[in-house]
């Protein structure tokens, strides 16, 4: 797996700050495994109440479904990966990253723009504190401005969630939707995802599962707005479906849009929203309370999810199941 942690150092830090030391918030963190091996299903499930069906947060594995939301627009003409980003953002955003000079919407979506992140340890307080004022994409973006770039846009690779962020941002310009309404019309409906959703956009279900010791906090976080860096709610059968749908049905891009999305353009394990090693593709991710990854085989069209609620996990059942084959 690409050493890349989406999240991870401020999710944990989030947890020093918010977690109660004496107890987690559940003894053994709800968890769901399933995967589709040729024709057969296999699911491990923490407890009886755990399916395929239960949503949890995704968390980064949702930057796949805003990457393919995006290059459905880039096929029918709406703006090309060579589009300079600053032509597709508003103006207060430009001006704030100095201009975003050299960033085209391909820097964006394969990490390769230099911006540094806006999910910091900072972000995540403060949004928490205050999610009306803060819990915003326009409002986050500016946790990145004070910071130089990394780099020259192109140079080098670095997992940035601004990257991310910002193409949530260009969906709702572009199209005058919101991002929710976007992934539904791009990505949910057309991949069969029925149970999936932009957290924000409709209420948390009594039973949606928590991995942190505050469970107000929690649902607090995710019925605030979800951003195209991670915002996304899905159970792990319509993770699946949406991998299927994605790289063996071919029924959300061209062939040549997808080969265009796996090329890793700096060796660095990361093409467009997608993790690249060996023929497998896939995502990692960690958010609040939430921990998940999913791969697929794109030689065989076997693919594997692991949902986990507990933001300390290391979800590795995905690439253990798919190297054992």
């Amino acid at each position: 797996m690409p050493a890349v942690v989406p999240r991870l150092a401020a999710v944990l830090a989030l947890a020093m700050l918010m977690a109660v030391a004496s107890h987690r918030a559940e003894a053994d963190p709800r968890a769901i495994r399933y995967a589709i091996l040729g024709s057969a299903e296999l699911v491990e499930a923490s407890d009886d109440r755990t399916t395929p069906d239960t949503p949890m947060a995704v968390a980064s594995v949702g930057k796949t479904f805003t990457a393919v939301a995006v290059l459905r627009l880039v096929e029918r003409g709406a703006f090309s990966v060579e589009t300079p980003a600053a032509d597709l953002l508003p103006d207060a955003i430009v001006r704030g990253f100095g201009g975003l000079g050299g960033i085209t919407l391909g820097h964006l979506l394969t990490m390769t723009s230099g911006l540094p992140d806006f999910y910091t340890d900072d972000y995540i307080e403060d949004a928490l504190e205050d999610q009306a004022s803060v819990q915003r994409a326009d409002v986050a973006a500016t946790y990145a401005m004070d910071e130089d770039r990394l780099f020259a846009p192109g140079r080098r690779f670095d997992y940035s969630n601004t990257n991310y962020l910002l193409l949530g941002m260009i969906l709702e310009r572009v199209t005058g939707e919101s991002y929710g309404a976007v992934l539904e019309a791009e990505v949910f409906r057309p991949a069969d995802m029925q149970g999936s959703f932009v957290f924000g956009t409709r209420a948390l279900p009594e039973d949606f599962a928590r991995g942190h010791p505050e469970r107000a906090v929690l649902r607090h976080y995710y019925s605030g707005a979800g951003f195209g860096d991670g915002g996304v709610i899905a159970p792990a059968r319509d993770v699946a479906r949406f991998y299927r749908a994605l790289f063996s049905e071919g029924r959300l891009l061209s062939a040549e849009m997808v080969a265009l999305m796996l090329t890793d353009p700096l060796g660095s394990g990361y093409g467009m929203g997608i993790e690249i090693e060996d023929g497998i593709a896939g995502h990692s991710g960690g958010d609040l309370g939430h921990a998940s990854d999913v791969r697929m085989d794109l030689r065989t069209g076997d693919v594997a999810v692991e949902l986990i609620a507990d933001e300390d996990a290391w979800p590795d059942w995905p690439d253990a199941i798919l190297g054992g084959r």
